[in-house]
C-alpha cells in the first residue's frame, strides 16, 4: 500500500460520533503543537517547516470531517458542525492574535529568505493582520465574539439551504428536486406555461417565509461581516475581502462587473424581443421570466438543430469522464486515470481513480461523487482531503462532488451543462494534483478566490475540442461517434443565451457586492434591499431574476465567496486571455493547444505554482499583459 492510500480515510468507520472525536482530539492538539512553536527557533528549518506541518496536518485530519458534512449530511453532521464552530473558532482567533508566533514570522520577514518562503511569511503576515494582531485587547475579543457569531450564522443558513434543496416540489401532479440556482433546468421541457411560472415562483419564493425562511440570517450575517470590518479599521467587508484577492479594489470590482453586465443588458433587450416574438407564434402574448429557457431552447433547436434530448445518448455520465475530462487531461498534462475498484468513498454511487503523471509515478486518488441526495450541499465543489506539496512527495486526495439527478437503473446520460461541470471540477482537481510547491499552505487551490476559478473555468473549453468531442461523445449503445453536424451545432451554440446567463450571474454579483458594502441593519428587509440593489446596478430585470437571490445564495452567506462571488467573472478575463494562448503561442499544428508543450507550458507557469508567488505574477510570465473585460465580452459573444 502506497503512502497516499494509507491516507486514504475508511470512510466506513467515520460516523458523526467518530468525527466528533477526530476533531476534538484534533484542536486540541493543534493548539498543543503551536504552542510548542513559540519557543521555536525564527528560522525555516525551526520554525517555518514545522508551521507549515502542523497546518496541513491539521487540515488532513479535519477534512474528511468537514466533506462527510457537506456530502452526507443529515441531522447528527448537522449538530457535530454546530458544535464545532466554538471551538474552531475560538482556536483562530488564539492562532491569528499569539504575539509569540507573529513575531517569528516578523522576524523571519527581515531574513534573507528563498522567494517561495518570503513570499508565504508575507502572506501570514496579511492574515495576521486581518485576524486582529494589531487591535487592543478588547479589540480583539470584540472580533473574535463576532467571528463565533457569523460562523453560527454560515452553518445554520447553510443548512437551512441544504434542507429546502432536499424538499421537493409538485407541479402539475409531478415531483421536482430544485436546482440550487433560480432557473430550473425543467423549465426547458415544460409545455405549459402556467405551469413553468409555477415552478418559477416556488424556486424564487425559497427562504422567503415558511419554515426554511432565511431573511433574518441574511440580514444578520450582513450586518455583522460589515461590523466586524469596522472594528478592523476598514469601511466594509468587501474592502477586507479585496485584500486576499488579486483585484486591485472594490471600484475595480464594479467597473468589471458594470461594463460586462451592461453589454449584457442590452444583448438580452434584443433576445427577449425575438424569444417574445416566438411565444407569440405559439399564442403566448405575456412573454414571461418563466417562459426565457423554454424558448430559448426551442429557438436554439430551430436555428441550430440542436436538442438537448437528441444530445442525452451520446452523454452518458462515466464515459464523458473516462473518455472525456480523463482523456483532455492525458493529451495535455500528460496523467492517466485507473480505475481503482479496491477502494471505496463515502457512497457506493462514487467512484475512485488512482492519477498518475507520464513517468508512471503517482498523483494520488481521485474520488467523484456526482449524485444528488437528501442531506448534501447544493451545487458542485472540489476539495482536497490531502493535498500534495514537497513533503507528500507531491501526491494528493482530491475530491469532485456533484448533484446530478440519480437514475435507477441503466446509464446516467448528462445535459450539456454536466458535461461542463465535471470538465469545470476536474480543472480545480488538476490544479491540486499538478501543485508542486515547497510548502503546503501555497500548493494547490491555496491560492485568491478571483484566481482559483481560472484552472477550472479553462478545462472547460476541453469539452468543445473536436479530438476529445469525437473520444467522448458516443452512443452508449452502438459506440457510434456523434455526427459531425451534431458537434458543430454544440460548438455554435457555446455563446447561444449568453446575454440571459450574464445578466443572471452579474446580477448576483453585484448584490453580493452590495451587502459587502452598504449599511445593513440586522432588521433590514431582504426582498426591498435587494430591489433597490439590483436597480441601482442597472440588473433589475422582470424578465431575469438573479440567479441566486439572498435567501438561497451559499456562496455569499455561508464562508467562501461572501464579496467574492465577482471572483468567476474576474478570473473569467484571465480565461479568456489563455484560451487565445492555447489556440495560438500554445497550438502546435492547428491543433488547438492539444499537446503536451502546451501542458508543460501552462503547469510551469501556473499550475505548478499555487501561491508559491504572486498569481498575477504567475498569469503574466504565460500571457505577457494583463486581462480585461473586453476579454470577457469576445469569449461569451456579447
Amino acid at each position: 500500500m502506497s503512502m497516499i492510500e494509507k491516507l486514504l480515510p475508511d470512510f466506513e468507520s467515520l460516523t458523526p460520533a467518530e468525527c466528533e472525536r477526530i476533531a476534538f482530539e484534533a484542536i486540541e492538539k493543534h493548539r498543543a503543537t503551536l504552542t510548542e512553536l513559540e519557543e521555536a527557533n525564527a528560522s525555516v528549518e525551526g520554525f517555518l517547516a514545522p508551521f507549515d506541518e502542523a497546518e496541513a496536518e491539521f487540515g488532513r485530519t479535519l477534512g474528511p470531517v468537514f466533506t462527510l458534512m457537506s456530502a452526507v449530511g443529515g441531522e447528527e453532521f448537522d449538530a457535530l458542525e454546530e458544535k464545532l464552530n466554538e471551538p474552531l473558532t475560538r482556536l483562530d482567533a488564539w492562532v491569528m492574535t499569539n504575539e509569540a508566533l507573529h513575531a517569528k514570522f516578523v522576524e523571519l520577514s527581515k531574513q534573507d529568505l528563498d522567494p517561495e518562503s518570503a513570499y508565504l511569511v508575507q502572506e501570514q503576515l496579511r492574515d495576521f493582520r486581518l485576524g486582529g494582531i494589531e487591535l487592543d485587547k478588547e479589540g480583539r475579543k470584540q472580533l473574535e465574539e463576532i467571528d463565533l457569531k457569523i460562523s453560527q450564522i454560515a452553518t445554520k443558513y447553510g443548512q437551512t439551504v441544504s434542507k429546502m434543496l432536499a424538499k421537493t416540489v409538485q407541479v402539475g401532479g409531478k415531483d421536482y428536486s430544485l436546482n440550487n440556482f433560480t432557473n430550473q433546468l425543467a423549465l426547458t421541457e415544460m409545455d405549459d406555461p402556467k405551469l413553468r411560472a409555477e415552478l418559477l415562483e416556488l424556486s424564487m419564493s425559497r427562504g422567503f417565509g415558511g419554515e426554511f425562511d432565511t431573511r433574518s440570517l441574511v440580514a444578520e450575517m450582513a450586518s455583522a461581516r460589515n461590523e466586524r470590518a469596522r472594528i478592523l479599521g476598514f469601511k466594509n467587508h468587501a474592502e477586507v475581502v479585496l485584500e486576499t484577492e488579486t483585484a486591485p479594489s472594490t471600484q475595480a470590482v464594479y467597473e468589471l462587473l458594470s461594463e460586462v453586465s451592461q453589454a449584457a443588458v442590452e444583448a438580452s433587450a434584443r433576445d427577449a424581443k425575438v424569444l417574445a416574438e416566438r411565444a407569440a407564434k405559439d399564442g403566448l402574448e405575456d412573454f414571461r421570466a418563466s417562459d426565457w429557457l423554454y424558448y430559448q431552447e426551442a429557438l436554439k433547436q430551430e436555428t441550430l438543430g440542436l436538442s438537448s434530448q437528441a444530445l442525452k445518448p451520446y452523454l452518458e455520465l462515466w464515459n464523458v469522464l473516462e473518455n472525456g475530462v480523463f482523456f483532455a487531461a492525458n493529451k495535455i498534462y500528460g496523467i492517466t486515470a485507473k480505475r481503482r475498484e479496491d477502494l471505496k468513498g463515502w457512497d457506493p454511487s462514487m467512484r475512485v481513480y488512482e492519477i498518475e503523471e507520464e513517468s508512471g509515478k503517482s498523483l494520488g486518488i481521485f474520488l467523484i461523487d456526482p449524485f444528488t441526495r437528501p442531506g448534501k450541499s447544493g451545487g458542485a465543489w472540489m476539495d482536497s482531503l490531502v493535498q500534495g506539496y514537497s513533503k507528500t512527495d507531491f501526491e494528493s486526495i482530491i475530491i469532485n462532488c456533484a448533484n446530478f439527478e440519480p437514475v435507477q437503473e441503466g446509464p446516467k446520460f448528462l445535459v450539456w451543462d454536466e458535461v461542463e461541470t465535471l470538465f469545470h471540477e476536474f480543472g480545480h482537481a488538476l490544479h491540486g494534483f499538478l501543485s508542486k510547491t515547497r510548502w503546503e499552505q501555497s500548493a494547490g487551490t491555496n491560492v485568491p478566490r478571483d484566481f482559483v476559478e481560472l484552472p477550472s473555468q479553462l478545462n472547460e473549453m476541453w469539452a468543445y475540442h473536436p479530438v476529445v468531442i469525437e473520444s467522448f461523445a458516443r452512443h452508449f449503445e452502438t459506440g457510434e461517434v456523434m455526427p459531425e453536424g451534431m458537434r458543430a451545432q454544440l460548438r455554435d451554440s457555446k455563446t447561444f443565451g449568453q446575454a440571459h446567463a450574464t445578466v443572471e450571474f452579474a446580477a448576483s454579483a453585484l448584490l453580493d457586492q452590495a451587502w459587502y458594502s452598504s449599511e445593513v441593519s440586522e432588521t433590514e428587509d431582504v426582498e426591498a434591499f435587494e430591489a433597490a440593489a439590483l436597480k441601482a446596478a442597472g440588473v433589475s430585470s422582470e424578465l431575469i431574476p438573479p440567479r441566486y437571490r439572498s435567501t438561497y445564495f451559499p456562496h455569499a452567506f455561508t464562508v467562501g465567496y461572501d464579496a467574492g462571488y465577482y471572483s468567476y467573472m474576474w478570473a473569467e478575463a484571465l480565461v479568456a486571455e489563455c484560451e487565445t494562448w492555447f489556440r495560438t503561442r500554445g497550438a502546435v499544428d492547428g491543433d488547438g493547444g492539444l499537446n503536451r508543450a502546451a501542458g508543460e507550458a501552462i503547469t510551469e507557469a501556473i499550475l505548478s505554482r499555487g501561491s508559491s508567488r504572486d498569481p498575477r505574477e504567475s498569469f503574466k510570465s504565460l500571457i505577457g499583459h494583463e486581462a480585461s473585460a473586453k476579454a470577457i465580452l469576445s469569449r461569451r459573444g456579447l
